[in-house]
């Protein structure tokens, strides 16, 4: 008797919690409704944002991030000389998650790529934040021809010692992660969240406007936060591999990274890539931490400027 009344308890907070993280999941995206149009490419919905005329611009978003990373400050400036392309990636934002779990820098370059040709784009300059800095590399490697030119900021290029932090490798487990991420939103706060998020600025203070702009609840909807999760996990390899091709690589290449970076850190990451791609050019910032897309982005913007006006 007692067992019975113990599962039927365990069973109503089970379905409480799924009621209360599929609550919030609809309550994220009613505040932070999409802002572009969408392209199926081979079934898969993928969402990206077209503005401005001019040479093409490809935008990609870093982990656990969306499209609208760029819309704050970089797509309203950029947009006034360049046709600019921003794309959610696969599981993120509003493009479909891809039907195998964590996909892989391979195969979110391959639909994207194909995004751009459905779309008519014949090349491209590609801008990549952390987690879209690797992405845009391996589309440069397997697409050379496409890409004219790449600014990498705060970009994930070189294989790291360790592994991903433990959050990422339990949510990226099957069951387990879906449950605890589905009771983390089902039943904390969106202050906690927002004070998770927060922490990519450090050491400087997160701006409210951009927090408030970003929806920071669509990065944690507990199935985008599970894929996101996976992705990270399984990436290493990928970038150990990737990495032995980089010598090939013969686009001009700019690198933007804060030295105050604890998440990417420079020193591992585009410190070394330089040493193995001669054409590549590194430029720091001081007192920067990961954030350097959305606290610099007139750095950014130069660096495009600088690269395409080259041409």
């Amino acid at each position: 008797m007692i067992s019975g009344i113990t599962g039927v308890i365990c069973l109503c907070f089970i379905l409480l919690t799924g009621f209360k993280a599929q609550k919030f999941t609809n309550r994220a995206e009613a505040n932070t409704p999409p802002i572009g149009e969408f392209i199926d490419v081979d079934g898969t919905q993928v969402h990206y944002v077209k503005k401005g005329t001019g040479p093409a611009l490809i935008l990609l978003h870093g982990a656990g991030g969306n499209l609208k990373d760029y819309d704050y400050d970089l797509i309203p400036e950029l947009s006034k000389r360049y046709t600019v392309y921003a794309f959610d990636r696969p599981g993120h934002g509003y493009t479909d998650k891809l039907p195998s779990d964590g996909a892989t820098l391979q195969q979110q370059s391959d639909l994207l790529h194909k995004a751009t040709q459905r779309l008519g784009i014949k090349e491209a300059h590609i801008i990549g934040y952390s987690f879209g800095g690797a992405l845009a590399l391996n589309w440069a490697l397997e697409k050379p021809d496409f890409i004219k030119g790449l600014v990498l900021v705060s970009s994930v290029s070189m294989p790291w010692p360790g592994e991903v932090h433990l959050n990422y490798r339990i949510m990226s487990k099957p069951v387990i992660g879906p449950a605890v991420m589905a009771a983390a939103t089902a039943y904390l706060s969106d202050d906690y969240f927002r004070s998770s998020y927060a922490s990519i600025f450090a050491p400087h203070p997160a701006p409210d406007a951009f927090m408030d702009h970003i929806g920071v609840n669509m990065s944690v909807r507990y199935k985008s936060f599970v894929e996101n999760s996976r992705q990270l996990t399984d990436m290493r390899p990928q970038i150990v591999e990737q990495s032995k091709r980089y010598p090939s690589l013969k686009m001009p290449i700019t690198l933007i990274h804060g030295i105050d970076d604890t998440s990417v850190p420079l020193q591992i990451h585009s410190q070394e890539f330089v040493k193995i791609v001669p054409q590549a050019m590194l430029q720091t910032i001081a007192g920067m931490g990961h954030a350097a897309l959305q606290l610099a982005p007139k750095d950014v913007i130069q660096a495009i400027d600088i690269m395409i006006a080259a041409e």
